[in-house]
């Protein structure tokens, strides 16, 4: 099982600690001969990577400061004009990289810097602007399909065999998830936004062609032909349903391997399922880090910075089982000796990012018409047309 923090006593110390990690939405007088760091992932993983920046700073005889920020990036922006930010951020969403591109605050990465190879190459692209890098990906989600293995000996190869063997041994996830149900819609050629290297053409839209259309069909379809799962499945019952042994299959992150764990499932994890011959393609979301294009003391704000990058992943996911956003060959020993753990980093070697484009946000009413089309309620077709007509609106709203 993964390792995570198992709090048994909070010492007044520990206490102490936490409320000093204040929140960087008020901004906060720089001390010049200190490097600063912004961290914005949980507060154990704020502790971890300030252990490791303190064993950098007594090695190195520095001083540095680690700060949890909860803020977005309006604080950055802001304390940036007040030559307030940190000389590193750490853990930033990469839906966040664009704007603070736009804004010209990440330092390019010094050429040799980073080793391009052993990094998944969706996660390079959350970093990457005009072909050049400007932070390093730290760790990515995605979601793969576990299966019972009391039930099935080998997983399933083709959709055609997943579909076929579900329909005696059980299939559930969060149907009604835009985000997990998107692999059907993306193998038979629908996409969000069309992306021209690069940059995302928001008008140009893939989720009404042809391709897309088809995938809501074999959604709705899983409920209304083949009967593997309610209309109103939401993903917590579709886990316990796993867990009790009464499904074979589901999909979902590896976030939900720890509570699996807690009963007695014989289970794997493997990589999604083919489509005439095309590998089934899950969304990817990372975590990035960054120096600020404004730091002083470069050279030691990057010494810091690799040092963080290559001695973070271990406590990382010992803490809270956050993934390496280094490929299969590459990424640490606990992962890749883990054949749980390392299906996912293997699906998202085949992954597609979630768009970092403020029009993703039209999205999240999706839920509520993939009901209508579990429900019968509405054709596949008509289901395309509200979601594409629910992003024309966003977009039509936002240039008022």
């Amino acid at each position: 099982m993964r390792k995570y923090y198992k709090v048994v006593a909070v010492t007044l110390l520990m206490v102490m600690f936490l409320l000093s990690l204040s929140g960087c939405s008020s901004l906060e007088s720089k001390n010049n001969n200190e490097i600063v760091v912004w961290c914005s992932l949980s507060n154990y993983e704020v502790l971890q990577v300030d252990s490791v920046a303190q064993q950098w700073a007594r090695e190195n005889g520095k001083k540095v400061k680690v700060l949890s920020d909860k803020g977005d990036n309006r604080a950055f922006i802001a304390a940036s004009k007040e030559n307030m930010q940190p000389d590193i951020e750490f853990g930033v969403s990469h839906d966040k990289m664009d704007k603070l591109n736009s804004e010209k605050l990440l330092a390019e990465l010094p050429k040799g810097f980073l080793d391009e190879s052993k990094y998944i190459s969706s996660a390079l692209k959350t970093v990457s602007f005009n072909n050049k890098l400007y932070g390093a990906p730290i760790s990515i989600e995605t979601y793969a399909l576990y299966y019972n293995k009391d039930k099935v000996k080998t997983p399933p190869e083709t959709l055609e065999e997943l579909i076929s063997q579900s329909q005696k041994l059980g299939f559930e996830y969060d149907i009604n998830n835009f985000y997990l149900s998107f692999p059907f819609i993306q193998v038979n050629g629908g996409y969000i936004f069309n992306n021209v290297n690069g940059k995302y053409e928001v008008n140009n839209i893939g989720l009404n062609n042809e391709g897309a259309v088809k995938g809501y069909s074999m959604i709705q379809d899983m409920v209304q032909k083949y009967k593997l799962m309610p209309e109103n499945i939401e993903g917590i019952k579709a886990r316990n349903n796993f867990k009790e042994g009464k499904i074979a299959f589901y999909f979902s992150a590896s976030s939900d391997i720890s509570d699996i764990d807690t009963s007695n499932i014989n289970y794997a994890v493997s990589k999604l399922p083919t489509y005439n011959g095309k590998q089934m393609s899950t969304f990817v979301s990372c975590k990035d880090a960054f120096v600020s294009s404004k730091s002083k003391d470069k050279k030691e704000v990057w010494e810091l910075f690799k040092y963080l990058l290559d001695k973070t992943p271990q406590g990382l996911f010992k803490t809270v089982g956050r993934l390496p956003a280094l490929n299969l060959d590459n990424t640490i020993s606990e992962v890749k000796n883990n054949d749980k753990e390392k299906m996912f980093v293997k699906q998202a070697e085949y992954g597609d990012l979630i768009p970092n484009v403020a029009e993703i946000q039209a999205l999240q009413s999706s839920n509520k018409i993939f009901m209508l089309l579990t429900a019968g309620k509405i054709s596949p077709k008509e289901c395309g047309d509200k979601i594409e007509n629910e992003i024309r609106e966003f977009i039509r709203k936002e240039k008022q």
